[in-house]
């Protein structure tokens, strides 16, 4: 025990002494750069708004009848065909057979009397019957027809008031409220469950009339939501109202967000930032260069083989690039986009290229 003692005091002495030191604490940090460009960027102005479902829709019933059961539940994602409400349809189902029967009489009739009137017509034309007498035999096959065409189309409706019997999702989303219960009677037209898409997202947000203008369709947007942990999801302006609103003298501008990774709610508060008309020049790094350390913004360069920091201030965004502007900052300097969340100010590093696969780099990791 005592040796053990003795083992560790030295350890410790040599270490404050800087006569020791753990192998990797020299080992420079393998790390991937990027250089600094100058590019044109949008002006930007960040709003915030609120999220809708794309599609929102309140299924009904198209037949009448006794609900029999509800075969899904609330707040689950169901995929496009999912019953939802099933409506009893054992009294259609019933009548539906005695149509079938019905309507295969009929279609036995029209038959018969179709090829009547092709033996009355062939008599007619040998002038051995009269025309009164072939015209009576054409009017009674039409009168069969007729009634066939009639019950096939009853028939059908019953087929459909079967199939429609169960009420199911139109698209793949997710359920809502259901505004039935077992027992309930429904009628055509009534709503029965609450269906929400959320593959696709509606921001909302108000647009200041001074920048009314300066804001086109089709133009980029970036949207940001607290409860996401702050990913940037990318967007588009579909729509801008030409009108402003009397009581804010704003104007509502729609943005269409892809979730298919369903990162954002409904009536979600989010950030979003426009990109509008007005352009500018500015030195730009990938926004994998950016690090942001509490309130600091930053980049990494390399000088002397090791890690500088440079505080930056963010201006613009077209989603992979970032306008930046910061004391020291210049073209085609090398800034670290792959790496940098090891990295301290003076920590040794060594630089890879750009292109660097990801699995190398996975195997930096893992060595660090």
């Amino acid at each position: 025990m005592a040796d053990i003692r003795k083992s560790l005091w030295l350890l410790a002495f040599l270490i404050t002494a800087g006569l020791f030191t753990p192998a990797n604490a020299q080992q420079p940090t393998l790390v991937v750069t990027d250089q600094v460009v100058q590019m044109e960027f949008h002006d930007q102005i960040t709003l915030v708004g609120r999220t809708q479902a794309w599609v929102e829709s309140r299924l009904v019933s198209e037949v009448s009848g006794r609900v029999k059961a509800i075969d899904a539940g609330e707040g689950i994602w169901i995929k496009r065909g999912t019953p939802l409400v099933t409506i009893d349809a054992d009294q259609t189902r019933f009548i539906l057979n005695a149509k079938q029967a019905e309507t295969e009489q009929a279609k036995l009739e029209a038959e018969l009397t179709k090829n009547d009137l092709k033996r009355m017509q062939d008599l007619y034309s040998k002038d051995l019957i009269s025309q009164s007498a072939y015209d009576s035999a054409a009017t009674w096959a039409s009168i069969k027809e007729q009634r066939y065409n009639q019950l096939e189309s009853e028939r059908k409706k019953l087929e459909l008031d079967l199939k429609n019997s169960v009420i199911r999702a139109m698209y793949d989303g997710y359920t809502g409220r259901k505004l039935v219960d077992v027992g309930e009677w429904v009628n055509p037209g009534m709503p029965v469950f609450e269906m929400v898409d959320l593959s696709r997202v509606k921001v909302t947000v108000d647009l200041p009339e001074r920048h009314f203008g300066r804001v086109s369709t089709g133009s980029h947007a970036t949207i940001v939501a607290s409860g996401n942990g702050g990913e940037q999801l990318s967007g588009t302006v579909t729509g801008i109202a030409p009108r402003a609103s009397e009581e804010t003298h704003t104007f509502p501008v729609i943005i269409e967000v892809s979730n298919e990774d369903m990162n954002l709610g409904g009536g979600m508060l989010v950030r979003a930032t426009l990109s509008m008309d007005q352009t500018f020049s500015s030195l730009a790094v990938s926004k994998d260069a950016i690090i942001r350390q509490g309130d600091q913004t930053l980049v990494y360069t390399v000088a002397d083989g090791k890690a500088v920091p440079i505080p930056v201030v963010t201006k613009s965004s077209d989603g992979k690039m970032i306008a930046v502007e910061g004391e020291g900052l210049s073209e085609g300097m090398p800034v670290v986009v792959r790496g940098n969340e090891r990295i301290f100010p003076g920590s040794p590093v060594t630089t890879g290229q750009a292109q660097q696969s990801t699995a190398n780099m996975g195997q930096v990791s893992q060595k660090d």
